[in-house]
């Protein structure tokens, strides 16, 4: 069955819908309306066995107990199954549809019989692949978010923040960039004009080539956000916290008697310490120890 053009703009226009907060509630909606049913389900089990459900029901109609989910993996993908033969207690249809992420279901049922018509089951038919389409479509998107959650977090703990700047200098995706409209034109005329990197006031600029969603990339610095470095020092090396802090210390550019005094440490022990940090670590001297300090893990703690 194909598409008839209402439903096209009244179910397909609505499954592929990317709402975060409620995936397929108008498609599931729309689609309880078109086939008169109770209630109108989605279900979804992806690769890795995370299940998810979605629903539509007319207001006084309960929820109907779910089929097992060891039946709903037994059913073949493309064809609709009426739910009276596979013995559930009420009455509709059920299809699957399978793509590379994940297994799909779409489901209408009612308590009552004679409810729904061939023309009802041709219509999961018609819709299950597009189903699948977007359930994937919601799994990418959510990847996407997971990863620039990700990427941000990681970039706020290095004390680095970035802005999408379009031709004109105006910042589009990312982070508030606080550099004034003159330094961003600059960014972006130095990359239009060829730079590999471009400088103005505290920020750097990268070419983006992004279509029309931005020019250059501006990175910039900002608080770092450390959680406990001399901890991480300290666990890569198999020093104790007080030594590890000392390397810290040093790293950060104080001289032993600053490290001392910082740490509220005698000048004796600070001493002592380094030499304990030159033979854990290996380092040959005071600069070598902060080479360690931040190509190791601590500078990512």
């Amino acid at each position: 069955m194909a598409l008839s053009r209402i439903d096209q703009d009244e179910l397909l226009s609505t499954l592929y819908a990317l709402d975060n907060l409620q995936p397929f509630a108008a498609f599931l909606e729309r689609l309880r309306r078109r086939t008169r049913a109770g209630e109108a389900v989605l279900l979804t089990c992806s690769s890795i066995g995370n299940w998810d459900t979605y629903a539509s029901r007319t207001s006084n109609a309960a929820a109907i107990t779910p089929l097992p989910r060891g039946l709903l993996q037994s059913l073949r993908s493309g064809r609709v199954y009426d739910l009276e033969e596979l013995g559930d207690e009420g009455y509709g249809r059920i299809i699957r549809a399978s793509s590379h992420r994940s297994d799909v279901w779409i489901g209408i049922r009612s308590v009552t019989s004679g409810c729904f018509e061939a023309s009802d089951a041709a219509l999961l038919s018609a819709l299950s692949s597009h189903a699948a389409t977007a359930v994937t479509n919601i799994a990418r998107l959510h990847d996407s978010q997971v990863e620039l959650a990700a990427a941000n977090e990681a970039l706020d703990r290095a004390g680095v923040g970035w802005a999408v700047l379009d031709d004109y200098g105006e910042a589009g995706a990312g982070r508030s960039l606080d550099v004034s409209p003159r330094h961003r034109a600059a960014l972006v005329n130095g990359v239009k004009g060829g730079a590999r990197v471009a400088v103005a006031g505290e920020a750097i600029a990268l070419p983006f080539a992004a279509g029309d969603r931005g020019t250059a990339l501006a990175l910039f610095r900002k608080p770092v956000q450390p959680i406990d470095r001399a901890a991480a020092f300290a666990a890569a090396y198999g020093l104790t916290g007080a030594e590890a802090r000392m390397a810290i210390a040093l790293a950060e550019g104080a001289s032993i008697v600053e490290a001392a005094a910082r740490l509220k440490l005698t000048e004796q022990t600070a001493r002592h310490y380094s030499k304990r940090l030159y033979a854990a670590t290996g380092a040959r001297g005071q600069a070598d120890l902060v080479r360690l300090v931040w190509n190791s893990v601590a500078a990512l703690a």
